[in-house]
């Protein structure tokens, strides 16, 4: 994302990110606690919690007596989360804007929870061991990522049409450490057991959403794939939405693949 910082492409992304939570981003936060399985008077992190699809349904299963941080560069996704608090009567919740890698203290948390944030460390590794160090001895450590060949069908048209356009093919942020080392179960898996934890739950769930020419705009719009659109104006990006629309009519490109992969690791006691 070159000239733009992760958290300002999703304020910029804010609405229509909010616009997919209940076809994309809510269904993954969900699933991500059923296998977390955060339990009454736990105190959680929530690392890159954007509008809380993971922080609410935590928040939720530790009540009474525990506590959820949620953490996020994004403002604008921090104030969606907190009015969607509000609206829910979630008071052991609380929103902050932090770098989620720098925030945390060690051995504060019983579970810390990341979906979709740790392939946006700089240094994934580092990013990541510093969320383990913030588990108490024996606490859970949830990751969510997409699984391998997620989004592919898609992401490949989508850069083509910004390759039509530009003569150049940009990378989705975070893309390449993601598919190189975390995409499936077993690469997850001794990543996570790298950094020292035992993986005690791995599992690739299914998620297909069904997709048009506007509604595949307005999912670029909403995630870090809008950053891949920096530098070109209004009717350049208009061009490149056309020829998105063109080329997904031409190569029968009407779900997006959004399989995830969950893994629940521990850290020893």
């Amino acid at each position: 994302m070159s000239g733009t910082g992760v958290g300002e492409v999703f304020d910029a992304g804010a609405r229509e990110f909010d616009a997919w939570g209940a076809r994309l981003w809510d269904p993954i936060g969900e699933a991500t606690v059923l296998a977390s399985e955060p339990r009454p008077g736990e105190r959680v992190l929530d690392a890159c919690c954007g509008a809380g699809a993971s922080a609410l349904p935590a928040a939720s299963a530790v009540a009474p007596g525990g506590a959820v941080d949620a953490v996020d560069l994004s403002e604008a996704l921090l104030e969606q989360g907190h009015a969607r608090a509000a609206r829910a009567g979630a008071d052991n919740v609380r929103f902050v804007r932090a770098d989620a890698a720098a925030w945390p203290e060690p051995g504060t948390y019983d579970l810390v929870q990341v979906v979709h944030g740790v392939a946006f460390f700089p240094d994934m590794d580092a990013g990541t061991s510093a969320l383990v160090r913030a588990l108490r001895p024996g606490g859970r450590l949830a990751v969510t990522v997409w699984a391998e060949g997620a989004l592919a069908d898609f992401m490949t048209v989508f850069i083509e049409a910004i390759g039509d356009e530009t003569g150049t093919r940009p990378e989705l942020p975070g893309f390449r450490q993601a598919r190189d080392r975390i995409a499936d179960t077993a690469r997850l898996t001794a990543w996570l057991e790298g950094l020292g934890t035992e993986v005690v739950h791995v599992a690739r769930h299914d998620h297909p959403v069904p997709l048009d020419g506007d509604s595949a705009w307005e999912f670029i719009q909403g995630n870090a794939a809008r950053g891949m659109l920096e530098g070109l104006d209004g009717a350049a990006q208009a061009r490149v939405r056309e020829r998105l629309a063109v080329l997904m009519a031409e190569r029968g490109v009407d779900t997006l693949d959004a399989s995830f992969t969950i893994a629940v690791a521990r850290r020893p006691r």
